[in-house]
C-alpha cells in the first residue's frame, strides 16, 4: 500500500493490522500516539519528506528503512518491534530509537544495514526458549546510550558481531554486559565493570580465533585457548580502570585448554599477548581480570596467549668442542630425542612457569647446515628474578656455533609466562656444569642483547668456589665453555668419592664389563661422541679426571651458578 499522506490519531486503539505487505510513506507525517500500536505485516519504508512520529509502538515483520535523515521524529518513549517469521533489514539513517524489541520466529535475525542507536532498552523478547534471534551487526555499529540497557539476552539471543561492526556503550562507572557472539551458535559475553575514570564510550565485538601477532589477524591459535577473541576499546584513550569478565561455552575450548588453569590475556597489537603464569586460575566457563587500564584484543587460555620474552644466548660445551665449533655426533647418529630430556629421569629437572615438555616436530629440525647451525643437543635456559630464584624455564636447542634457539631450530628462544623486565640468565646441560649471567638482562618480546657465555666476563664467578678458579672452561681459540663431566646433573664434577661421575660411566657400560661400548644418548657420554666408554681411547672417565686434575683426583668441580 503506497501512501502520499497518512495521519493517524490513535488514542484508544491498541493495534492496526489491516496494512498490506508494504507500507511506503513519502511525505507528511505518520503519528502513532502513546498506547497505540501500528502493525505492519511486511516492510516499512519512510522516504522523501516522510516523517514518523511514534509515541507508541510500531511492530513489523519485514524490513525497516528510514530513507529521510529527519524522518524519525519520535518523542520518548517509543517502541520499534520486530516480529514474525522473516528476517528484518534495518536502515536507521541517524534515527534514535528509544526501545527496540526483537521477538521473531525461530532463527530469524534483525540485520543492521547502517548504525543503530538505542537510547533506552534493547529487548530480546523471544516468544519461546531456543528461538535464536540475533541482532546482526555486519559492518555496522549498535550504539547504546548512557542510560540504555539490554534485556532478555541469553546463550540463544544476543548481538552477532562476526564482522567489523561493534556494540558500543557510553558508561561513566559501574557494570555493563555486552551480550556478544561471533556466529549463530557461539555466545561469548563480555562484562565491563568500570571502577575509575571519566565517562567514556566503550566498544566491543567478538570474533573467532585469537591469533598470533596482534591477536586479531594472522595465524589462528589452535590449542590451549578458547576459540574466541574479544576486541574491546575506548573512545578517549587513557584514564580509565576496569575489570573484565569473559564468558564462553565448553564447546569453544580448543585442544589443550585447561578449565582450571587459564587466564585472560590482552594483546595491544604491538607487544603480543600478556598473560602471566602467576595469573592462572579459575574454573567453569567465565574468567575475570581486574585492574585493567588499557584495551586491545582479549583471549582466554594458557601458554599460547602468555607473555613472551625472547632470549638471545650463546654457550659452548667442552665435551663436543673442537676448534671454534662443537661437533654434532648425536645428531649425525640420530640420537637426539624429539622431546626435551630434562623433565624425565634420570635428570628430573623441576621446570618453572610453562617450561618443560618442549618437542620438535621431527628429527629434520636438528639438521640446520647453514652457518654451522646443526643441532648439538638440548639445553635448559633459566630466567632468575634474583641470583637463586628461578621464575621461568625453557628447553631449547643448541647449535654447533653455540646459539641457543627455539624448537623450530632457528628462532630466538622464547620463554612464556613472566612479565617484561630484567632477569639473570642461566644455562643448564645434562652432563656439563651450569652457568648464569653475572648481570641482569633486560627482556621483552624483542630479542635481548646477546648473552655470550663464550666470554668469561659474562659468567657469574662465585668467590666461594675455589676450584676451578674460573666459572667456565677455557677452550682452544680463547673461548670459554661449560665444564664437562657432570653426569650426575647435580652441579658437581667428581672422579672419586660418594656419588662420583666416574661410577655413572662404569654403571652405564656395566661394572662386570668395563671394556664394553654403549652407543646412544647417555648422560655418561660426557664427550658427546655418541658412545660411552669406561676404558680405551677417548673414554669418558678420563674427561672427568682431566677436569678435576690428574694429580688431584679427589677434588670436586662445583658450578658457579648459585643454584
Amino acid at each position: 500500500m503506497k501512501m502520499k499522506l497518512l495521519i493517524l490519531s490513535l488514542l484508544s486503539m491498541v493495534s492496526i493490522s489491516s496494512w498490506a505487505q508494504e507500507l511506503i510513506h513519502n511525505e507528511s507525517t505518520i503519528t502513532v500516539q502513546a498506547g497505540a500500536v501500528l502493525y505492519v505485516e511486511g516492510t516499512m519504508l519512510n522516504t522523501a519528506t516522510g516523517v514518523i512520529a511514534n509515541s507508541g509502538t510500531i511492530e513489523l515483520k519485514g524490513d525497516f528503512t528510514n530513507g529521510n535523515p529527519a524522518g524519525w521524529n519520535s518523542p520518548n518513549p517509543n517502541t520499534l518491534k520486530f516480529s514474525g517469521d522473516l528476517a528484518s533489514n534495518v536502515t536507521s539513517n541517524g534515527a534514535q530509537f528509544y526501545d527496540v524489541v526483537v521477538q521473531k520466529g525461530t532463527t530469524f535475525n534483525v540485520n543492521l544495514l547502517d548504525a543503530m542507536n538505542v537510547t533506552h532498552n534493547l529487548d530480546f523478547n523471544a516468544p519461546a526458549a531456543g528461538t535464536g534471534n540475533k541482532v546482526n551487526l555486519g559492518s555496522n555499529n549498535l550504539i547504546m546510550g548512557s542510560a540504555a540497557t539490554v534485556t532478555g539476552f541469553d546463550a540463544d539471543e544476543y548481538v552477532l558481531t562476526g564482522g567489523t561492526g561493534y556494540m558500543k556503550k557510553t558508561l561513566a562507572s559501574g557494570s555493563f554486559q555486552f551480550p556478544l557472539g561471533f556466529d549463530a551458535a557461539t555466545y561469548n559475553p563480555a562484562t565491563m565493570n568500570v571502577t575509575a575514570g571519566p565517562s567514556d564510550t566503550y566498544q566491543a565485538r567478538v570474533l573467532a580465533s585469537p591469533t598470533n601477532g596482534n591477536g586479531l589477524t594472522g595465524t589462528p591459535l589452535t590449542t590451549q585457548v578458547v576459540n574466541a577473541v574479544w576486541d574491546i576499546n575506548e573512545a578517549a584513550a587513557g584514564g580509565n580502570t576496569y575489570d573484565l569478565t569473559l564468558g564462553w561455552t565448553v564447546g569453544d575450548e580448543l585442544p589443550g585448554f585447561s578449565e582450571t588453569a587459564n587466564a585472560i590475556s590482552r594483546n595491544d597489537g604491538v607487544n603480543g599477548w600478556d598473560a602471566l603464569f602467576s595469573g592462572l586460575g579459575g574454573s567453569g566457563t567465565t574468567r575475570t581480570r581486574t585492574g585493567l587500564n588499557a584495551f586491545g584484543a582479549f583471549a582466554v587460555g594458557g601458554k599460547a596467549v602468555a607473555n613472551t620474552l625472547l632470549v638471545d644466548a650463546k654457550v659452548l660445551l667442552q665435551g663436543p668442542y673442537v676448534s671454534a665449533l662443537m661437533v654434532d655426533s648425536l645428531r649425525v647418529h640420530n640420537y637426539i630425542p624429539l622431546t626435551e630430556p630434562y623433565t624425565a629421569a634420570p635428570y628430573n629437572y623441576l621446570h618453572k612457569a610453562y617450561g618443560g615438555g618442549e618437542a620438535v616436530t621431527s628429527a629434520a629440525i636438528f639438521d640446520q647446515p647453514l652457518n654451522a647451525d646443526d643441532i648439538v643437543d638440548w639445553v635448559v635456559v633459566e630466567l632468575r628474578s634474583a641470583p637463586t630464584t628461578i621464575v621461568a624455564t625453557k628447553s631449547g636447542l643448541l647449535q654447533r656455533d653455540g646459539n641457543i634457539v627455539d624448537v623450530d631450530g632457528v628462532s630466538k628462544l622464547s620463554v612464556q609466562g613472566v612479565a617484561d623486565g630484567s632477569y639473570y640468565i642461566g644455562v643448564r646441560h645434562r652432563n656439563h656444569l651450569g652457568v648464569r649471567s653475572n648481570a641482569l638482562v633486560s627482556l621483552s618480546n624483542a630479542p635481548s642483547a646477546l648473552v655470550d657465555f663464550t666470554l668469561l666476563a659474562t659468567a657469574f664467578d662465585d668467590p666461594a668456589v675455589t676450584k676451578p678458579t674460573d666459572p667456565m672452561k677455557l677452550l682452544t681459540g680463547g673461548l670459554y665453555g661449560l665444564h664437562s663431566g657432570d653426569a650426575g646433573f647435580n652441579g658437581l664434577v667428581s672422579y672419586n668419592g660418594a656419588s662420583n661421575d666416574k661410577n655413572i660411566v662404569l654403571t652405564t657400560v656395566g661394572p662386570a664389563t668395563p671394556n664394553n661400548v654403549v652407543s646412544g644418548y647417555n648422560r655418561a657420554d660426557v664427550n658427546m661422541n655418541g658412545v660411552t666408554l669406561y676404558n680405551g681411547a677417548l673414554n669418558d672417565k678420563n674427561v672427568i679426571l682431566v677436569n678435576v686434575g690428574p694429580a688431584t683426583p679427589n677434588d670436586v668441580l662445583t658450578a658457579h651458578n648459585n643454584n
